[in-house]
């Protein structure tokens, strides 16, 4: 039997994520929204399909962030800035999907892709910094447009990626919830790289040092982590 809790929970979430459909665009809202409203309305029946249960899995979390949104924003009206966002978030999905990885959140003016999520593959790290390499380069190509189309310069994104265990499901919108120190980790490469760059964590990099160029970055502390992180920004393919 569904609790009041767990209804409640859901219609926050599809509240929160209404709130940004003026930022994310009716495309990107619906689709997200879809699975949490048909699983509304099955609460409101009683007739649930089964719970979605929890694994704990190695996967490779990726980040994109697009850079002073707040200012470009400003400098935007409302449907310029929606069209910008939708744009540069759709093929940053289309090029997440390239690289066989899974889009697993939005938020505002980002971005939360996982790779492993579905089938581990030996080559899911290798396969994260491809796609974030290739995200760098979108950024560029999008940043050009933007000046082209509305006159505005500054327009770039950041990535950041770490290798690590979380746990996938359960929860409100299940399907794209992923739990653990290793998205938080995550999420610090990506906020501490600078505009058009990708940061990853030393457990990236371990699965693919001999396939990229780095340069090694000062170790960085992060909350509720113990040890400073090693990390490095990646530049270019070696090959």
């Amino acid at each position: 039997m569904a609790t009041l809790s767990e209804r409640q929970g859901l219609e926050a979430g599809i509240a929160a994520l209404e709130g940004q459909r003026a930022l994310l665009g009716d495309a990107i809202v619906d689709s997200v929204l879809a699975p949490a409203l048909e699983k509304l309305a099955a609460l409101a029946t009683g007739d649930l399909p089964p719970r979605i249960s929890q694994k704990l899995k190695q996967v490779s979390i990726l980040f994109l962030d697009v850079v002073d949104s707040t200012k470009l924003s400003q400098q935007l009206d409302p449907e310029e800035t929606s069209a910008v966002m939708d744009g540069v978030l759709a093929r940053a999905s289309q090029a997440v999907g390239v690289h066989q990885g899974k889009v697993l959140q939005f938020a505002g003016d980002s971005l939360l892709a996982a790779f492993g999520v579905d089938a581990s593959r030996e080559d899911d790290s290798e396969r994260a910094v491809r796609c974030g390499l290739s995200l760098l380069e979108l950024g560029r190509v999008f940043g050009a447009e933007v000046q082209a189309a509305y006159g505005r310069t500054g327009f770039d994104v950041r990535v950041g990626i770490h290798t690590g265990d979380v746990l996938l499901g359960g929860g409100v919108g299940a399907d794209g919830s992923i739990r653990g120190s290793a998205v938080n980790i995550a999420a610090r490469m990506e906020q501490t790289a600078p505009a058009g760059a990708l940061r990853i964590s030393h457990d990236t990099y371990a699965h693919v040092r001999s396939l990229f160029e780095v340069d090694v970055q000062t170790p960085l502390l992060i909350k509720g982590i113990d040890e400073p992180v090693q990390s490095y920004l990646g530049r270019a393919l070696s090959s």
